[in-house]
């Protein structure tokens, strides 16, 4: 069978390609980024939950206060993200979501459940039990919930693999013997745990403290949970680079000079963001997450185009210039984003100068 003759024609696109993209990138790079910390944040407290180095009752309160409002603004992130994937690469997307879409429409009511789960944990942190099990619902769903984003994304990204829609048609078909699929989720996982202990040591360093040897402690802290878990997240980086088709590994090595470029300075980026950590330098530390973190972008980004080269190019696409609607949706989409630094900035700035 002819794969291309299964990739549905492309509509034409109000603006050029390479800001559609650019937008896409940016808030995929926020929601991602604000996922991470959800998940990071809670798996820290869980583990101090149950351990012997728990946390008083006031900063249980002042960290489960924090989860609902991240979690609200990364769904919202989320939304502008999906709807300029959806401009460009739509005809890949929405196919792969129809081949996975029971389990993937299942993520608006998991999503539902998760949310007043952060909320239920927030009202409950005084009771230990009932806390930990809504916080370990809201850990579960969003694993969930990536492990089937991860599977649209790479099955998107390999159309060879529709076929199958021909023997399981009931929208149930995820990449159980897709390789990459492992190491990519596990990737994802990882960085959570560093995003994490990246924010625990932000906000402890924020917060007013009338012990400093404390709130050192635990700055340092959040630093080691970073600096270790990028450790783990390089290995297995390295792992699903190997994971890739030899053609695609073989881009990010050498093939393309600017896809070259980006994957070798994240490497850089992230062993010096890793070091920084481990020196305990929390600025150092911020600047050079946050270089690592583009550069992941870019080259999550470049592993798409690669992996599409054989069935679609950017260049294809028709432009039918809609600059007046195109504006406005712009103007409103960051107006709403001002709206939601300006609630971070209530939410969290001013508390922690109290």
């Amino acid at each position: 069978m002819e794969i291309k003759n299964l990739i549905p024609y492309t509509e034409s696109i109000p603006a050029p390609a390479q800001i559609l993209i650019l937008f896409e990138q940016f808030f995929f790079m926020i929601h991602i980024v604000l996922v991470n910390s959800i998940i990071g944040l809670s798996l820290i407290i869980i583990y101090k939950n149950l351990s012997a180095t728990g946390e008083t009752l006031e900063i249980k309160k002042l960290i489960a206060q924090k989860i609902p409002i991240l979690f609200a603004i990364a769904i919202n992130m989320a939304i502008p993200a999906l709807l300029f994937i959806q401009v460009v690469f739509g005809h890949f997307f929405y196919t792969s979501s129809v081949l996975l879409g029971t389990f993937w429409i299942l993520i608006i009511p998991s999503l539902i459940v998760a949310y007043y789960a952060s909320y239920f944990y927030y009202r409950k942190v005084e009771a230990s039990t009932l806390a930990n099990l809504s916080l370990l619902i809201v850990i579960f769903i969003l694993l969930y919930i990536a492990f089937i984003l991860v599977n649209n994304l790479t099955l998107m990204e390999e159309p060879q693999k529709w076929p199958q829609y021909f023997e399981k048609r009931d929208g149930t078909i995820l990449l159980w013997k897709e390789i990459t699929i492992y190491p990519r989720y596990f990737h994802f996982i990882v960085a959570s745990l560093a995003v994490g202990g990246i924010f625990y040591a932000v906000y402890n360093k924020l917060t007013k403290s009338t012990d400093k040897k404390i709130q050192s402690m635990k700055i340092k802290e959040g630093l080691k949970i970073f600096s270790y878990a990028t450790v783990v997240q390089m290995f297995i980086g390295i792992l699903f680079l190997l994971t890739l088709p030899k053609k695609v590994m073989l881009q990010f090595m050498g093939g393309d000079f600017l896809a070259t470029l980006v994957f070798i300075s994240g490497i850089v980026f992230a062993t010096a963001a890793m070091i920084s950590g481990f020196k305990e330098k929390l600025n150092f530390t911020l600047v050079f997450l946050t270089l690592t973190i583009l550069a992941m972008i870019i080259n999550r980004y470049n592993l798409r185009i690669f992996q599409l080269g054989d069935y679609f190019k950017i260049s294809e696409l028709k432009i039918n210039p809609q600059w007046d609607v195109f504006v406005i949706f712009l103007l409103i989409l960051f107006a709403g984003v001002g709206v939601i630094i300006y609630m971070l900035k209530l939410a969290f700035f001013k508390e922690a100068k109290k």
